[in-house]
């Protein structure tokens, strides 16, 4: 079975980064004996964004495939890649030594007329993988209102086009839900109404919107808000929704 490749962007010591990761690898590795972390860096041409031009981005992808397929090979896993400052790093957890791995890389890069780098670590906890190269809580709610967005675009949706955004929060209390309505009131989003429990929800439930396109900053910046606060009151932002708004019916 494949492994499950998943995205984000971020930042790593001040400097803007893109990670794509094996999400699968977090339940694999701790039943592998993989105990030797090797990273393989390879520069490229950038854009005015920093990243690979096409014809580079081909290229560090032909790379990864064979990377991945000759690791493969001696018994690692593959667990992602970081793209900053003009370098795609790759990295790879290995049960050998540092010279027979080191060999293998230069097999390639000799053989692909490549200018690879080299280094390797002991990391049998997984620790790199697991703090680097994972994302955190607020990076994951990014993701996942990125996926929604791009879902939606693919859909036909005009994202300029201002819709009502529907959002859900929970709490365990009504003194909290009347308290999050009042802040959400102050923050220019319409209270639609509380809630109350009942025997398939035991929660007291929240429903929001604000009317807003929607650009991607600016739906980063209402949900982290939205999640912070509920989260400091006691509960727990459920999401976002909001109905398609296709350019001809604009």
């Amino acid at each position: 079975m494949s492994a499950k490749w998943d995205a984000f962007a971020t930042e790593i010591d001040g400097v803007p980064a893109w990670i794509v990761f094996n999400a699968d690898a977090a339940r694999e590795l701790p039943q592998l004996d993989l105990p030797n972390l090797m990273r393989v860096q390879a520069p490229f041409k950038a854009d005015e964004d920093g990243l690979p031009l096409p014809v580079e981005e081909k290229r560090l992808e032909d790379l990864e495939d064979e990377l991945e397929k000759w690791v493969g090979a001696i018994g690692g896993l593959y667990v992602g890649h970081v793209t900053a400052l003009k370098h795609r790093t790759f990295f790879f957890y290995v049960s050998c030594g540092r010279e027979e791995a080191k060999n293998l890389v230069r097999r390639i890069a000799l053989r692909r007329d490549e200018d690879l780098a080299f280094h390797m670590e002991p990391d049998p906890e997984n620790r790199v993988f697991l703090d680097l190269m994972l994302p955190t809580k607020d990076e994951r709610r990014r993701m996942r209102d990125h996926a929604r967005i791009a879902e939606m675009r693919l859909q036909g949706d005009d994202l300029s086009c201002p819709r009502p955004v529907e959002h859900t929060a929970r709490f365990s209390n009504r003194h909290q839900a009347i308290a999050f309505a009042n802040w959400a009131r102050k923050n220019r989003f319409h209270v639609d109404g509380i809630l109350s429990p009942n025997a398939e929800t035991p929660w007291f439930v929240l429903q929001f919107h604000r009317r807003m396109p929607l650009i991607p900053e600016e739906i980063d910046a209402d949900t982290a808000a939205i999640t912070e606060m509920a989260e400091q009151l006691g509960g727990s932002y459920e999401g976002w929704s909001c109905e398609i708004c296709r350019a001809e019916a604009v």
